[in-house]
């Protein structure tokens, strides 16, 4: 049975069968989305809510002062400075401007267009707010980390809404919708009734962005493969799909778990979910995500000759034949 399991799990991530139908992730996104919107605005579990009365408490801890951003996850506070909160969280945050530098270097010779180069930024910003906030955990901070996740989600969602045609379309829209959402959040009183709602808007509006993106990246898949033949498309789907839930069932997880996984058994060490199961997962799919909509550019908008090659078996590579139509 376990041989059984492992067979089907790896057809499915290889892409061989059925493409996934846009129902799979729609549905099982959306159910997961739901949780974290959740714990993210409306009920923040008490493992990781920070208190308003604490927010001007004295700390002996942090070089910071005491944490007043909206969370402090699970790593334990300072452990190994007073100038890093969370030391694992900030280091693992690296990896994405890593990434998004990695993917640019590889693709840079390829037509990415001014939307794949601004999504790209925008990971880097992110990733170095996120360094930012998780080594302060500060409120300020955790808007340089959730400004830019959240304009790259829209961005992300416009693009492939836009993915069939060489016209801006409703890309533009979305910078602005971003830089709107930025404005309100930046420019209000953090406990004003307009701060708290340009948040719930924020929360909200990003798992809309989250949800289309897959719904739309399934049917970009099966649009590459019928262009070209192939599993290309499908497997590189299959496998961005895999990334982020693994992700975000790892966030939930180091929420809900976080005092059984801060004493596990037998002394074993706390397993750091958040750094390495979110940020790694996300690092990743992200990555994945990317090198989908540059393969769907090429060969389904451009008519291109282009295919995917992977190191490692995860980390892809768009290479195309020719760069012209």
């Amino acid at each position: 049975h376990a041989q059984w399991l492992v067979s089907c799990f790896c057809g499915f991530v290889e892409g061989r069968g059925p493409h996934m139908h846009w129902s799979v992730p729609l549905l099982s996104l959306s159910t997961l989305l739901s949780f974290t919107t959740c714990f993210y605005f409306f009920s923040t579990p008490e493992t990781i809510a920070v208190a308003r009365e604490t927010r001007h408490a004295a700390s002996t801890q942090s070089y910071w002062g005491p944490v007043d951003s909206d969370f402090d996850w699970c790593e334990r506070n300072n452990e190994l400075s007073a100038y890093l909160s969370e030391p694992f969280n900030t280091a693992t945050s690296a990896a994405y401007p890593l990434c998004a530098g990695y993917a640019w270097r590889l693709h840079h010779r390829l037509s990415l267009s001014r939307w794949h180069r601004l999504m790209l930024s925008v990971t880097m910003a992110m990733g170095v707010g996120s360094m930012i906030f998780h080594g302060t955990l500060r409120y300020w901070a955790q808007l340089l980390d959730e400004l830019p996740l959240y304009a790259m989600a829209v961005l992300a969602a416009a693009t492939l809404r836009q993915r069939a045609s060489r016209a801006p379309g409703v890309q533009p829209l979305a910078a602005a919708w971003s830089a709107f959402i930025a404005a309100g959040l930046l420019l209000s009183e953090r406990d004003s009734d307009v701060h708290v709602s340009f948040r719930g808007l924020m929360t909200v509006t990003f798992s809309v962005a989250f949800v289309y993106i897959f719904t739309a990246g399934s049917v970009a898949g099966e649009e590459v493969d019928a262009a070209r033949g192939g599993g290309d498309g499908a497997t590189l789907f299959r496998l961005t799909f895999v990334s982020f839930v693994a992700a975000i069932l790892s966030w939930i997880a180091d929420i809900l778990l976080c005092r059984e996984l801060q004493a596990l058994p037998l002394g074993m060490p706390y397993p750091q979910l958040h750094a390495l199961g979110w940020h790694f997962g996300t690092c990743l799919g992200l990555l994945q995500l990317f090198c989908l909509m540059l393969l769907h550019q090429h060969c389904v908008r451009d008519g291109l000759e282009a295919s995917v090659r992977y190191r490692a078996g995860l980390v892809p590579l768009v290479v195309a034949t020719a760069h012209e139509p």
